[in-house]
């Protein structure tokens, strides 16, 4: 099975993240048929009944970026990729199937589905001096992920019980070590960060206050 990732760059409780495919936008980098680079990151268009406009009929797929990655500074503007804006709108929906059948079709790929990762699933598209990751280098692992999300709701609970109506702490895995995860949580005044190492076994892990260097912690 090859498998094109995501990652899920916004709120995956926006109503047309649960409605369509998890996320609301979604980005990714990676390489086509041809060997070529291909930045592209997507959202969706909405199409209301005419009758009632409070509901929505459709989501359509919008291709907010495509572009060639060739390392040249502006590639955002300097490489696009030429789309026919209008046949996208009319023919493509912001669905699994659809979005597979735009990358295949009009991109030059060759891919079985397409899988929107989570926010902890370690994937980020955005690497250090505006280059890129590509999602051919990332390594999914379904068990370390789920024990991301016991850890963030493990927090969520936490600040829950202190009396916190929205919890506000950031929980963020580590660009080196995908066993690490970062938490900052906030306080009157000042921050705290811990760094938290999960075990091989998944099951269990260690967590460390230690000395972040930015957010005043």
């Amino acid at each position: 099975m090859k498998t094109l990732y995501f990652e899920g760059c916004g709120w995956g409780g926006a109503d047309v993240s649960i409605a369509t495919i998890g996320n609301c936008r979604c980005r990714t980098a990676f390489t086509n048929e041809k060997g070529e680079k291909i930045y592209l990151e997507i959202d969706s268009g909405y199409q209301y009944n005419k009758k009632n406009k409070k509901q929505i009929d459709r989501y359509w797929l919008h291709v907010s970026f495509c572009f060639y990655i060739t390392d040249n500074e502006d590639d955002c503007n300097n490489s696009r990729i030429s789309l026919d804006w209008q046949d996208i709108k009319e023919n493509y929906d912001y669905s699994f199937d659809d979005i597979l059948k735009f990358v295949n079709n009009i991109l030059g790929c060759s891919f079985d589905e397409i899988v929107v990762l989570p926010s902890l699933s370690g994937y980020r598209v955005h690497a250090d001096n505006k280059d890129y990751n590509f999602m051919e280098d990332y390594s999914h692992n379904s068990e370390l992920i789920a024990t991301r999300k016991e850890l963030y709701e493990t927090y969520y609970k936490l600040e829950k019980s202190e009396g916190k109506e929205f919890p506000n702490f950031s929980l963020w895995t580590d660009e080196e070590n995908e066993m690490q995860l970062h938490l900052l949580r906030h306080y009157n005044g000042h921050n705290k960060h811990w760094t938290i190492t999960i075990n091989p076994s998944y099951k269990s892990w260690i967590v460390e206050e230690t000395f972040l260097g930015k957010y005043a912690c």
